[in-house]
């Protein structure tokens, strides 16, 4: 499969699609992001993929760790205002086994083909420097709160995050924004939870 013929299909078409091929021969993430950046925001696509396997209503397979630091890496190469994307080897090599590539598949099905019909260009407001390094800030506090070894606390920020993966790809500002103000009253609410659970073990 060549990048041109995944061109001009939508995010969960790609994701079929390499995950019919991955049963036939298995991808790393490294070959995956290769395959899906085709065109993309550089960022996206990586915060895509890492936001997925967050986002189901299961643990990521003791994945939810090593997740939680690469959307942190991420977060900080944005800030810094970094145009090329570096990842971790240990997380290009990971080997996507094909079933967990056809479930993220699913996922991506029912999700993101809901959300393709509303997203549209609109309010490109990430192209400039300072919206770069406010994503980057943002990505960076979702990734600490994916970090939470905490039952059901990782679903919430991988679902804004792939919400803001979505809106960076196809350059809407405006469901970036969203994600972003979401993002923020998440991190509201769970530093709320820590502050009064911390209170309640000192009491």
């Amino acid at each position: 499969m060549t990048h041109s013929s995944l061109r001009g299909i939508s995010l969960h078409e790609k994701l079929q699609r390499l995950a019919d091929e991955a049963e036939e021969c298995p991808l790393t993430m490294g070959d995956s992001l290769h395959r899906l950046a085709a065109g993309s925001n550089g960022y996206g696509i990586p915060l895509l993929l890492l936001s997925l396997p967050g986002s189901l209503p299961m643990p990521a397979l003791g994945l939810n760790s090593l997740l939680g630091v690469v959307v942190v890496l991420l977060g900080l190469q944005m800030f810094a205002g970094k145009d090329s994307v570096w990842l971790p080897q240990r997380f290009i090599r990971i080997r996507l086994r094909p079933d967990w590539s056809q479930r993220i598949a699913r996922i991506g099905e029912r999700v993101l083909a809901s959300l393709e019909r509303f997203v549209k260009p609109r309010l490109n407001w990430m192209k400039y420097r300072p919206g770069t390094s406010l994503l980057g800030l943002v990505v960076f506090i979702l990734g600490v709160w994916m970090l939470l070894p905490i039952p059901g606390t990782n679903t919430p920020p991988a679902l804004v995050l792939l919400a803001l993966s979505i809106g960076m790809i196809e350059s809407d500002g405006l469901l970036t924004l969203l994600a972003a103000v979401v993002a923020l009253v998440l991190t509201a609410l769970y530093a709320e939870a820590i502050y009064l659970l911390f209170i309640w073990l000192l009491a």
